[in-house]
């Protein structure tokens, strides 16, 4: 009687185990996609702050010439 139970105990340790070992293949997959989406966030935001940092020099251009427009009118 005493085999059995023994048994019955390893076979559930052993169906631990394997939920165990699951559940670890499945966070180390979401850890590998989350890290690739994260360096892809990364990239985009570097992206968009080149973007921003062109954008004001544009506007500065722009932001001189209506200064020269305006002296030339106003003078």
């Amino acid at each position: 009687m005493s085999e059995n139970i023994d048994n019955m105990v390893l076979e559930q340790l052993r169906l631990i185990r394997e939920d165990l070992n699951g559940l670890r293949d499945g966070m180390q997959s979401l850890e590998t996609r989350m890290d690739a989406r994260f360096d892809d966030i990364e990239a985009e935001l570097q992206g968009h702050r080149m973007m921003i940092f062109g954008l004001s020099s544009v506007i500065g251009q722009i932001d001189k010439r209506v200064e020269r427009l305006e002296t030339k009118i106003g003078g």
